[in-house]
């Protein structure tokens, strides 16, 4: 077996805990290779946090093979390996014992008002459209499968997967759905208005976001990351994208037993003023 190592230096200082997991795929009859020389691998880990793990998929998600991660980060929804126990996940790994989850991912494409192909992108956790910089409102049409919803005015708008659904959207008051499933959450940010419920919506459909015009533009953040500028009368289209991520599930604990510690510690991590 091949496996790949992705480390983040700010939290893995001096690259430690790749170091010592290298060796130790090494010392068990596999071979361990670094981000740099990752073509051919059966697996990576990334080594970090939720954004760690994040940004190893963006690179890697042409690969199609799973990806699982140690958490050297503060909280951790993603990363189902925590350091106590990274000779028994690793030893499970070279021996197969644990189980993939297919996770769905977003394809969003931003239109011009004349239809042109602005941009393109892809994501596991969510699409978010918000204010920018000025702290104006943003005000969106929100179209599902060609049906006008709603005429959105507020913070904006996060579109998410199941896994993001344990993401900005949980903070923002959206529900929590199981990785598998295919079904995707529109969740408001701060809307103005007394609806502040999530749209819950299948694998098949279409969401359309339209800009409008506007005198402070707003901005498209798949997984934190930043999209071409939006203009007026620009129109977002999200659906599901054709190809899954595959992560491993190590079977340590249930689902909903980790989101509950997980919220637990998050709670207690910013309570404490931690970074």
């Amino acid at each position: 077996m091949v496996i790949g190592i992705c480390s983040n230096a700010l939290r893995d200082i001096n690259y430690e805990v790749a170091k010592y997991v290298a060796d130790f795929i090494s010392n068990h009859g596999s071979i361990a290779v670094f981000e740099d020389d990752i073509q051919k691998v059966d697996l990576i880990v990334s080594i970090g946090g939720d954004g760690t793990l994040l940004s190893t998929i963006y690179k890697f998600r042409h690969l199609g093979v799973p990806f699982v991660g140690i958490n050297k980060g503060s909280i951790g929804f993603l990363t189902d390996i925590e350091l106590d126990r990274i000779d028994e996940a690793l030893l499970n790994i070279i021996n197969g014992e644990y189980k993939v989850i297919n996770r769905s991912q977003l394809y969003i494409e931003i239109f011009d008002k004349n239809g042109n192909l602005k941009d393109s992108a892809v994501c596991l956790n969510d699409a978010v459209v918000s204010r920018g910089s000025d702290l104006h409102v943003v005000k969106l049409d929100l179209y599902i499968n060609d049906k006008p919803v709603e005429h959105f005015v507020g913070d904006g708008l996060i579109i998410a997967t199941a896994t993001g659904s344990t993401a900005y959207s949980l903070a923002a008051g959206g529900p929590i759905m199981i990785p598998s499933m295919e079904d995707m959450i529109i969740t408001p940010l701060c809307p103005h208005t007394l609806h502040r419920s999530s749209y819950v919506i299948d694998k098949k459909s279409v969401v359309e976001v339209h800009t409008g015009n506007f005198e402070s533009a707003p901005i498209i953040s798949p997984d934190g990351r930043r999209m071409v500028e939006l203009e007026p009368y620009d129109i977002i289209k999200i659906k599901r994208y054709d190809n899954v991520v595959k992560t491993i599930d190590m079977g340590f604990k249930d689902f909903y037993q980790k989101v509950s510690e997980k919220i637990a510690v998050r709670g207690s991590f910013y309570e404490n003023g931690k970074k």
